[in-house]
């Protein structure tokens, strides 16, 4: 047996118990309809090809890959999609119309061989057995929320990736880990200490001059407003951010859309404004 194997262990048994006991409640995400296919193969970045040559991404994911912290948390993640797909049919459920500019099907998946009426998602069996993180898209917006609450289950349980520093929640006030995550994806966590607008953005900033900055596009105001988020009411609050760093301008994240922000406490008199996601 590979000496790597035991360590494989406890994120397949849960994946595995997972996958064998979700319901239908647990999986959520649309479909843009749905196909049987077969797997051929599982890449090193975690993309699936399929039997007839097509290649599909798990849309909403972030999965490790080799060449970025620990080489064994992308090692555990290719090693479970590939113990759980590969040779087997699956139910292919695109989440978007059109494939990704390389060609990708952008999609979630399901065995179709499982005893449960609704085969569970791979990609929330993925996310709770902390082999990849919730990467905001649009495509998968309607499973955010199951989603997050599998990986905050995960972390706090400290399965798979999350005991690679890489791929943990980096506080806002780690100045030195933030600059070297410069165009990498990445999650943080801090207290808003102040908010600033501007005609085409707003500002979150975790800090004084020189400290870390969420940048809002401000014409998207009214969209953070309908997910529950007061962008004015969120200094004093604790705050999540998930996206990729740009140190061009100071240490920054520019926020599009409202699943990138998780809050996590109430702001400063900010009695009335409901948490996100």
């Amino acid at each position: 047996m590979n000496r790597r194997a035991p360590h494989l262990m406890a994120p397949l048994l849960a994946a595995a118990l997972l996958l064998a006991g979700l319901t239908r409640a647990g999986a959520a995400c649309p479909a843009a309809g749905g196909e049987r296919a077969i797997v051929a193969s599982v890449t090193e970045r975690g993309e699936i090809t399929l039997a007839d040559g097509r290649v599909a991404r798990l849309a909403g994911l972030d999965i490790p890959d080799a060449s970025r912290g620990d080489p064994e948390s992308a090692a555990k993640a290719r090693a479970w999609l590939s113990s759980q797909l590969v040779g087997r049919e699956v139910d292919l459920r695109a989440l978007a119309a059109r494939t990704d500019r390389w060609g990708r099907l952008l999609a979630d998946m399901s065995l179709t061989d499982q005893s449960e009426a609704a085969p569970a998602s791979i990609s929330l069996a993925l996310l709770s057995a902390g082999l990849a993180r919730v990467r905001p898209e649009i495509e998968a917006r309607n499973c955010e929320t199951e989603r997050l609450a599998a990986e905050d289950t995960a972390r706090a349980d400290g399965l798979g990736l999350w005991t690679d520093p890489y791929y943990g929640v980096v506080e806002a006030t780690d100045l030195d880990d933030l600059r070297q995550r410069d165009g990498q994806f990445a999650i943080v966590e801090g207290v808003v200490l102040r908010v600033g607008a501007g005609r085409d953005r707003t500002w979150l900033d975790f800090g004084r001059r020189g400290s870390f900055t969420a940048v809002v596009v401000t014409r998207q105001a009214k969209a953070f407003e309908r997910a529950g988020l007061v962008l004015s009411a969120l200094a004093g609050a604790r705050i999540r951010v998930r996206g990729a760093m740009d140190n061009r301008f100071g240490l920054r994240m520019t926020i599009s859309e409202p699943e990138q922000i998780e809050q996590l406490s109430q702001g400063a008199g900010a009695s009335e404004a409901k948490p996100g996601k």
